[in-house]
């Protein structure tokens, strides 16, 4: 199992572009075979400065299926949508370490 990791902040004011980039980018990351495990919004932070506030992570059959998403036409368009609605956006795949 592979999963996506996104870490992000975003804008204030920035509902219409969420809506438009979420309305694209959620559909094609379910049809791909992507399963939420973990949604999450920070409280606080502990350490270093300016930490993401949103977190994301999703389980997916296999890294092919992700980087499917993201060279796809349709995310390549949203993707003016998503860094309207986002200061800033990590999106990591990653393996099992343990």
């Amino acid at each position: 199992m592979t999963q996506l990791i996104v870490l992000g902040t975003r804008r204030p004011d920035s509902d219409d572009a969420y809506g438009a980039y979420v309305g694209v980018a959620g559909p094609l990351l379910f049809g791909a075979g992507g399963s939420v495990t973990g949604q999450y919004a920070a409280t606080d932070q502990l350490a270093g400065t300016d930490g993401p506030k949103v977190m994301l992570v999703m389980d997916f059959p296999d890294e092919a299926s992700i980087r499917g998403v993201f060279d796809s036409p349709e995310y390549v368009a949203a993707i003016p949508d998503r860094d309207a609605a986002f200061e800033s956006i990590d999106v990591l795949v990653a393996e099992s370490a343990g």
